[in-house]
């Protein structure tokens, strides 16, 4: 039997999955924000020569790129609660999730772009007076964010995609509200197809951001004496 075609439903429940849609947003950037940052310090952690700070940093790192994030989502929100007797929102544990996640990659892109740097450098600063914090924030971090931008949107891309594994502990996010629409009227072939062009409208920018930073990292480097 020929299937009709009615995106009326679509229609009628927008103001549903914009709702959907912001939170979806919202819930990616708060792990974009806290991920980034705790990658950064697992990056240096993971270089320190302080056994104590290092071994830390890398049992963090490995785990969390192991761990798949749907695991991660349901244990954090349904076994933590049990074990340590702390509730928490279904969006805050999916915000925990995917920075944790998100963390573990960061860090290892940031160590990457960290150790690319030359040694020279740093060498010529110290020898200038200037502080490890001093080098960390005004060499280091500069050079390797440069260097890293088009890895890193990658992974936050990924991130963006990834939010949509939310939805296992119901939090509204823009599939969530997708699934709620098909059980009240059964028309998952038009949602699910919104779905998808409200991905595709979220992604395609990043992703051609993404590609333009690494056309102009790959001319860097070819301009860059040898």
């Amino acid at each position: 039997m020929d299937y009709t075609w009615s995106f009326r439903t679509v229609w009628l429940f927008k103001e549903a999955l914009l709702k959907g849609t912001a939170v979806t947003v919202e819930l990616t950037f708060l792990a974009i924000l806290f991920g980034t940052a705790a990658g950064v310090l697992l990056a240096f952690g993971r270089l320190s020569r302080l056994k104590i700070v290092c071994w830390p940093s890398v049992a963090f790192i490995e785990l969390f790129r192991a761990l798949p994030l749907l695991v991660l989502l349901v244990w954090l929100y349904f076994c933590l609660p049990i074990v340590s007797g702390v509730r928490i929102s279904a969006f805050t544990t999916a915000a925990i999730a995917l920075s944790m996640n998100l963390a573990a990659f960061a860090a290892e892109t940031f160590r990457a772009g960290i150790e690319a740097i030359p040694r020279g450098q740093l060498e010529v600063a110290r020898t200038l007076g200037m502080t490890p914090y001093q080098i960390r924030t005004r060499i280091v971090l500069p050079q390797a964010v440069r260097q890293m931008m088009p890895a890193l949107v990658g992974l936050y891309v990924t991130m963006l995609k990834l939010s949509s594994l939310a939805s296992v502990i119901a939090v509204g996010e823009v599939l969530h509200a997708a699934n709620n629409i098909i059980a009240n009227t059964y028309r998952p072939l038009e949602v699910y197809t919104a779905i998808a062009l409200i991905y595709v409208a979220l992604v395609l920018p990043a992703t051609l951001l993404s590609q333009r930073l690494e056309n102009k990292a790959l001319f860097a480097r070819k301009q860059r004496p040898a």
